[in-house]
């Protein structure tokens, strides 16, 4: 039985950048998250904080569509691993 680093280090070039992707819109989207939350506490009320934050969550978007369309382009191999 292989370990999980040993079957990384020979995936596809696809599967790493599809990893990649989706590992920086997810530190992304937690950044705008915790940044939103911080800047809505200090905004009066009625104010929208999403506002200024638009371009951030269409960022986190637009990354994670990406990711999930190069994930398509990855060809598994259909092999077991028996013990």
């Amino acid at each position: 039985m292989k370990y999980p680093i040993e079957n990384y280090k020979t995936a596809s070039l696809y599967k790493k950048a599809s990893d990649l992707l989706f590992a920086v819109a997810i530190l992304l989207s937690l950044y705008t998250l915790i940044s939103t939350q911080l800047l809505r506490n200090q905004l009066p009320p009625g104010v929208c904080p999403i506002d200024n934050r638009s371009e951030l969550y269409a960022t986190t978007i637009v990354l994670l569509i990406i990711s999930f369309i190069v994930s398509l382009f990855d060809r598994k191999k259909k092999k077991q691993d028996v013990e």
